[in-house]
This record gives C-alpha cells, structure tokens and sequence, in this order.
C-alpha cells in the first residue's frame, strides 16, 4: 500500500516504519483478511502433491501460512513462490520461511511485471490484492492468468465493504476540510469490477465462481484495547489521503474521533458489542476461476 511520506507524524511513523508495519496490519486490517484467505481456501480441493503455488501480493504470508498449516498440506512436495513490493513483509515471511524449513521463495516483485515463466503455476492465490493492480487491477490480472497452468485455479478477491472506512473519511473531513479525500479510481464494491478484469484477463466465464463472504475484526482489552486499535488503524490508513503539518498536533483527537464516531455505529453499520470485545465487520467478493 502505498502511503505518503510527507511530513509524517512521528506517531504513525512508530507504527508504520520497518517491521512496526507488519504488526499494525496484522492486527488490524490483517484479521479479515486472514478469515477472507481461510474462507476462499475452502472453496478449492485440498492442495495436493507437486503443486507449485504463487502467494501474489503476499504480505507477510497469510495464505503461505494457512496453507502449510493445514495437516492435509504435503509438505515435503509443494513449492510456495511469494511475492510482494513492501520489503518489511517480505523479510518477516523470509526470516519464518528459515527459521521453519518451509517451501517458500519470498521476492520483491511487482504483481504487473512478474520475472515467472508463462504456465508455471497450478494455484495462483491474490489475498486483497488485485486492487493495487495497475490498470484497474488487469495489468496483475493478466499476469495470472500468463503464469497459471492450464487447468490450474485462481483465487482473487476484492473489498466489498469495510465498517471502518466511512469514520476515517468522516475524521478526515472534520480535521482535513481543505483537502478532500481522494475519490476512489474504480468501484470495486458491486463485483463488477473483479469479473470484468477476470473475463478481461482471458478468464472464461463458465468457469469462474464469484461469492461474497464478510469476516470480523475482533478487538479486545476494553477501553485501552479499542483505541489502541483505532490509533493502529488511523496510522495505516490516514495516509493514503496524504499526510499533513497539523496532523502531529491534532493526533490524539483525530484517534479520540474515530474512536467515537465507530463506537457510534450499530450492528447495521457493521459495529457489535461481544462481552468484552468490539467486533468490526467487513466483506468481500472473491473469484475461483480455473484456466
């Protein structure tokens, strides 16, 4: 994801430079994710013997790590090739791929230009990905589809909704009014967009699934676990809008109003109470399409 660097306030440079990074996804964001990868593997045969799979945009691993911990995984006979462009992820997987023997090559590669031969893969697996994609996502689109197999399956999905990204607009438009949140270049939401660039991509329709599924983020820890949360959550996001002077001082209050503003919601708005826990929903639509 690509983040501005311009005058980054030094709270969210604690949690969003080097390996601060992987932890602050992964602990936000990175829980739905991991139930969005847990979800779309099951909708796919058991990886079998001699598979070569492509984790595409793979972070720090979330789907190389869901599927050799699956005890139906043959270990000993599958190859993992996982590529990303944010180093810090990349040097997590790399440093556990070592330390654990596991079957996986990590390299910085961008998902449009990958340096893999054409039909090399069996399963090709894009976990929130394909939206970063030049091209409105069919440049890495494309690329799949090159370097998967004939017969071989791909899984590529796309946000379809986020309780969280109406508050940061809504936070952003309180303490950034003279500077408007940048529009979105394409509308991933409806599904259209990730058929299209499927189909596109030389994909054939009758042989494409497409579903929605939602996950949830579970925060605990109460009142200091929440905003602990929150602050996560505004130092990984805020930026895509671009940073700015009066964010270092208006910090706190910016976190205290996203803080209030989800607290707000209700369960239609994607928000619910669960003891001592808030839960945080999102959904996506995901692609299985086998070549």
């Amino acid at each position: 994801m690509n983040i501005s660097k311009n005058a980054v306030p030094p709270q969210a440079l604690r949690l969003i430079t080097g390996p601060a990074k992987v932890t602050t996804y992964e602990s936000t964001g990175g829980q739905v994710t991991q139930q969005f990868a847990q979800h779309n593997l099951g909708l796919i045969p058991s990886i079998g013997a001699g598979s070569i799979i492509h984790d595409n945009a793979s972070g720090s691993g979330t789907v190389t790590r869901l599927i050799l911990s699956n005890p139906t995984t043959p270990k000993d006979s599958v190859q993992i090739q996982a590529t990303d462009i944010d180093q810090p992820f990349l040097d997590q997987l790399s440093a556990d791929a070592a330390s654990n023997a596991w079957p996986v090559t990590a390299t910085n590669q961008r998902g449009e230009s990958l340096s893999f031969a054409d039909e090399t893969f069996t399963h090709s697996i894009t976990n929130i990905g394909i939206i970063f994609f030049t091209g409105a996502g069919l440049d890495g689109t494309k690329e799949i589809h090159r370097t998967l197999k004939p017969g071989g399956v791909a899984i590529v999905n796309c946000w379809e909704s986020v309780t969280w990204q109406p508050a940061i607009f809504a936070v952003h438009a309180h303490f950034r009014s003279k500077h408007p949140f940048p529009a979105p270049t394409t509308n991933w939401k409806d599904g259209k967009q990730i058929r299209k660039v499927m189909i596109d991509a030389g994909f054939a329709e009758e042989k494409m699934k497409v579903e929605t599924s939602e996950a949830w983020a579970k925060v605990g820890g109460g009142e200091d676990g929440f905003r602990a949360w929150v602050e996560k959550t505004w130092a990984y996001l805020a930026g895509i809008a671009g940073w700015f002077p009066d964010d270092e001082r208006d910090w706190d209050e910016e976190v205290d109003m996203l803080a209030k503003v989800l607290r707000s919601y209700g369960e239609e708005q994607g928000v619910k109470v669960v003891g001592d826990e808030v839960w945080l929903r999102a959904s996506q639509w995901v692609v299985v399409a086998e070549k």
